[in-house]
């Protein structure tokens, strides 16, 4: 029987795409820029980001730092429309800003964390910045529901590394089979619990493979974890 949920944040409770989308939009629309972007300008800045992003990442945070991601991204979304990149950086700032206030959950993630609430502890542990993870989980009205909530900006460590596991682990004072994590990555999420012997369940939303190796559990909705959860009650 498990006495503790702990969650992922992005693309697992919220939509990574989804706040993307919310920020881009106020940041055109307060620039006066959103009226002449035509259809599928979030489609082309997410695919431009994501590159960076995973520049960033694959050579271990090293090349760009997150300022010069931004403006890079910026740069190339402002030429692609002919659009005069020398504001690359202002835009990356208050881009960033709408970021941070940002709250697109992931469909059912607020009916599923409301009734877990009543009978199990919650707790999140995540990669990323503290002022975008805690502004997000702000605007989406979740900053109290989590504890613990380990960012590993703030904690100086990052999944898959076990530490940050056995932080959680230490600070609801429970064994590792105690726990259910939640999360969408295999590379760090499965990864880090399979280390930390915390049971896995890999949210993997509506991605085409139905492969999860070695996660005890595997869903696609998040109110299917009410069922994994508390299988005497219907969802």
């Amino acid at each position: 029987m498990y006495r503790a949920i702990l969650f992922d944040l992005d693309d697992t409770l919220f939509s990574l795409r989804g706040c993307e989308a919310q920020a881009l939009q106020r940041t055109l629309d307060a620039t006066g820029l959103l009226a002449s972007m035509p259809a599928g300008f979030a489609e082309r800045y997410a695919l431009i980001s994501s590159g960076y992003w995973a520049a960033r990442t694959a050579d271990g945070y090293t090349q760009y730092s997150r300022a010069e991601v931004l403006e890079l991204s910026w740069r190339d979304f402002l030429a692609h429309y002919g659009l005069d990149p020398s504001s690359s950086a202002r835009l990356a700032e208050l881009y960033w800003e709408a970021f941070c206030r940002s709250g697109a959950l992931n469909p059912g993630a607020e009916a599923v964390l409301q009734r877990l609430s009543e009978t199990h502890r919650l707790g999140m542990i995540t990669n990323g910045y503290s002022d975008s993870q805690r502004g997000r989980l702000a605007a989406a009205g979740l900053l109290e529901v989590f504890d613990p909530l380990l960012i590993s900006e703030e904690v100086g460590v990052a999944k898959p590394d076990v530490r940050i596991f056995d932080m959680a682990l230490r600070h609801l004072a429970l064994p590792p089979e105690a726990a259910l994590y939640v999360g969408d990555s295999i590379s760090q999420d499965r990864e880090g619990c399979r280390a930390a012997g915390i049971d896995f369940c890999h949210f993997r939303g509506q991605t085409v493979s139905h492969d999860s190796p070695a996660a005890q559990y595997s869903i696609t909705a998040l109110t299917e974890l009410i069922s994994i959860v508390l299988p005497d009650v219907t969802p």
